[in-house]
């Protein structure tokens, strides 16, 4: 499974009913995409849920990297390029990646981007994200989890889907959204 995100920074008044009323519109259209398992449509309003800027992030957990490579070259992503540039893609190789059968109820969500500790072997840093994950998934708010490491910039990013707000973790690490819309593969 693949992890992959782009954020599309919006200026301070963008009127952000039009990303609404994009996700509303066309959201649909990755609904059974082949190759993929989850689409979060994220977004964030300035000064709203303790979002800093305007922001369109969608979140992608892949199944096989062939449906991600067949959705940045083909004409969704080329649409959403015509509309905002070519954002940087980033992506990641996921440790895990659940939700549940109400996943399409979450309304809020939380991404981290955390340096994995250079001095720490891939094994405990996976466990690590394990128990992360268990802390979380039993419990009723949690709808998706997952957690992803990028070897590149080895860097962790781990995602939270939930039907209630999350707090601002003080430390900048964690982005928090808005839910606009899942899609299933």
């Amino acid at each position: 499974m693949m992890a992959m995100r782009y954020r599309i920074a919006l200026p301070a008044d963008y009127p952000m009913e039009i990303i609404e009323r994009r996700i509303a519109e066309r959201g649909h259209l990755t609904d059974g995409l082949p190759g993929l398992g989850l689409k979060a449509y994220l977004y964030s309003r300035a000064g709203e849920d303790g979002a800093a800027a305007n922001v369109y992030a969608p979140f992608y957990l892949w199944r096989a990297s062939e449906g991600m490579r067949d959705f940045l070259s083909g004409p969704g992503f080329a649409a959403l390029c015509g509309s905002f540039g070519r954002p940087v893609v980033e992506s990641a190789v996921a440790w895990f990646g659940e939700w549940k059968n109400d996943v399409a109820e979450a309304r809020h969500a939380a991404v981290e981007k955390l340096l994995l500790p250079a001095g720490e072997g891939m094994d405990v840093l996976r466990a690590a994200q394990e128990g992360w994950r268990e802390s979380l998934w039993n419990g009723d708010g949690e709808l998706a989890v997952a957690a992803a490491f990028d070897p590149a910039s080895w860097t962790l990013v781990r995602l939270r889907l939930s039907r209630r707000p999350f707090e601002p973790d003080g430390g900048g690490a964690r982005e928090l959204y808005r839910v606009g819309r899942v899609s299933l593969g």
